[in-house]
């Protein structure tokens, strides 16, 4: 996956020998304390309860683990289908060939050609790493992990999550049991939790399977890696994440499971702005591209938020204010198998100070006896929790990633509308719309209130974007309180909610900053006007109309200049080519074709035209002197004819 697109770190399945990084990449660690470092240490809330959610997700048959290793493209390659793979994911139907918005986005983001770009591993999808694979399996007591992979390019993850998730074994017990994927590898432990990071659990004699996937600026081939191998289950739940992802929509709750099986789905999208400072000639871009390569996310420059003197040396940088979202999505049959997906943008960050799978994995921490790992951040808590540690039931699990990315988007709103704040009230003090100070251009300089009105409006236009997604993302969170889903969450990791909520409420806080701000610029432009000013602005309109009359009397004067041209000199220049360049013998003598007889020819029609223009002109004056030219003689032939 290229930086700058969803970078996945997918906590994820399977480990082989294929995808393996070299140890050499990460440092080896002693282990170490981690004083300094403010983590969470949530319990390991696996255990069941009476509540109505594990008694409506309790542990299914094994035959519905069995369809988790079988991608729900394979429907798509049984029927041969004409549609592409993204769109025949999107439609529940097979049948169902219609075309909506939700298709249409995700299908031209994710073109079947990032399937054969993802299977060959050419270099564009190789060159960087862009995802995480946890997998792990519980014995009842601890999450045993699989192998530590390192991170992934693309075409690795494709590997990786192609292989099975389950190891079923069909006999008259009818047990799970994990076997060799290859007859040359260890065994592998099941895949119960995947977080693209993934993880897994063991409870009774089962091996039960949970896995989170993180994945950063996500692009077509991490997208295409994913829809290639997902199961039914888990398609079905990512239709709707992945279109507000594109659709930079916000969203959260627990979706209702659909017909069928009992399935749970809990999601949350949290679409947000940030500003960051980079060079005028080299702003943030977000090299995904969709519908015509347009960028997926939108950068908007800021610097004309500030008003900076003519004479000023030129910023070496500037403000940018930069969409983003994050989106998270936890799906699965029952509370102990499960996948956990999260999608971020990280395209405007510099790249030393960017979220990526090396970042987190630079934080990694080896044991020099045994080379195992003793220390891995959870990248879907921006690493302030454990993944070593992993909370291993769906509920409590979705609080604890919310509250981190929700804190996460609330101080990145917070760093805006300060920044905001302060440009809007420097510019409305220092450049006050009917005066202008020392450092300004003259209170006559009518360019002056123009350039503070096109400030006032292209600020207002800015604040109701800013305002209109805040305040639908504000709508979103507000259903979290009413939420059934999460009423019933007990134990440590329900301390998260109360801090959810005041973040939801600073969240509001932040919308009526930015409304204060839109009636500061209505002010701006409509407060009260003083005497001075009405003589002002007066003084403003009279100049304004000046203004245009000269600039009309300019024009016109352009455009005698233009038909004179025209007329005088390229008229007779045009004839005289004419003319000899008809046949010889068209051509009256004593003329030639040659220079002499063209320069002739121009002289002479320069002559009549100048002769008929001066007649035309002057016509009313010719008209009068024949006149008087011919009264006499016709008065002295009325006496002649009278005597």
């Amino acid at each position: 996956m290229a930086p700058g697109s969803l970078s996945s770190f997918l906590p994820g399945t399977v480990n082989s020998g294929e995808a393996r990084q070299p140890r050499c990449s990460t440092r080896k660690k002693k282990k170490k304390s981690k004083k300094n470092r403010h983590r969470h240490h949530p319990t390991r809330e696996f255990k069941g309860t009476n509540s109505v959610w594990d008694l409506e997700f309790i542990p299914v048959p094994l035959g519905i683990w069995q369809s988790e290793n079988t991608p729900y493209l394979k429907l798509w390659e049984d029927h041969s289908s004409a549609i592409s793979r993204a769109a025949f994911v999107m439609i529940e139907s097979v049948a169902a060939n219609r075309a909506m918005p939700q298709v249409e986005l995700v299908a031209s983001f994710c073109p079947d050609s990032a399937f054969e770009e993802l299977k060959s591993g050419c270099p564009i999808v190789t060159s960087a790493l862009v995802s995480l694979l946890d997998d792990r399996t519980n014995d009842g007591l601890c999450a045993l992990p699989r192998d530590y992979l390192g991170p992934l390019n693309a075409h690795q993850l494709y590997i990786e999550l192609a292989k099975e998730r389950f190891h079923v074994d069909n006999s008259r017990q009818g047990s799970i049991r994990a076997k060799s994927q290859r007859t040359v590898q260890p065994r592998q432990r099941n895949a119960d939790r995947r977080l693209m990071y993934e993880k897994f659990i063991l409870i009774a004699s089962m091996l039960i399977y949970v896995l989170p996937r993180f994945i950063t600026d996500l692009n077509r081939w991490s997208m295409m890696a994913i829809i290639s191998t997902a199961s039914v289950i888990q398609s079905r739940a990512l239709r709707d994440s992945w279109y507000r992802h594109l659709a930079f929509e916000g969203f959260i709750g627990a979706v209702p499971p659909p017909n069928g099986y009992p399935t749970f789905q809990l999601a949350f999208d949290l679409p947000f702005f940030v500003v960051r400072m980079a060079p005028p000639h080299r702003p943030p871009k977000d090299p995904r591209g969709i519908r015509g390569n347009i960028p997926l996310r939108k950068v908007t420059d800021l610097s004309f938020l500030i008003r900076r003197p003519k004479k000023a040396d030129p910023p070496t940088e500037i403000d940018f204010l930069c969409e983003a979202q994050v989106s998270v999505l936890i799906a699965g049959p029952d509370s102990w198998r499960w996948v956990a997906y999260c999608f971020v943008d990280t395209y405007f960050e510099h790249e030393s100070r960017r979220e990526s799978s090396e970042s987190y994995h630079d934080e990694v921490v080896f044991d020099d006896d045994d080379d195992q790992v003793v220390f891995r951040p959870d990248p879907f808590t921006t690493g302030e929790t454990e993944a070593s540690c992993p909370i291993l039931t769906p509920r409590e699990y979705f609080l604890v990633v919310l509250e981190s990315r929700l804190r996460h988007v609330k101080d990145e709103w917070h760093v805006l509308v300060t920044k905001l704040r302060h440009m809007i009230d420097e510019y409305i003090v220092t450049c006050p719309i009917m005066m202008t100070d020392s450092t300004s251009p003259g209170a006559d300089d009518p360019a002056a209130v123009r350039r503070s009105r096109d400030w006032a409006l292209k600020t207002k236009k800015l604040l109701r974007q800013l305002t209109q997604n805040l305040t639908a993302t504000i709508n979103q969170l507000e259903s979290f309180k009413t939420d059934e889903c999460f009423a019933t969450v007990a134990g440590p990791s329900a301390r998260y909610i109360p801090t959810i909520l005041a973040n939801i409420k600073q969240l509001g806080t932040f919308l009526q900053d930015l409304e204060f701000l839109g009636e500061d610029c209505d002010d701006y432009t409509a407060g009260p006007i003083s005497q001075a000013d009405i003589k002002q602005l007066s003084f403003y309109l009279s100049h304004e109309g000046n203004r245009d009359a000269k600039a009309q009397a300019r024009a016109a004067d352009s455009g005698q200049m233009m038909a004179f041209v025209m007329l005088f000199i390229f008229t007779p220049i045009a004839l005289a080519a004419g003319v000899l360049s008809m046949q010889e013998k068209a051509i009256p003598p004593p003329l030639r074709p040659n220079s002499t007889s063209f320069i002739i020819l121009v002289v002479v029609f320069m002559v009549l035209v100048w002769s008929a223009v001066g007649t035309l002109m002057n016509w009313k004056r010719i008209k009068s002197g024949i006149k008087d030219l011919l009264q006499p003689e016709l008065y002295s032939v009325d006496l002649e004819h009278q005597g």
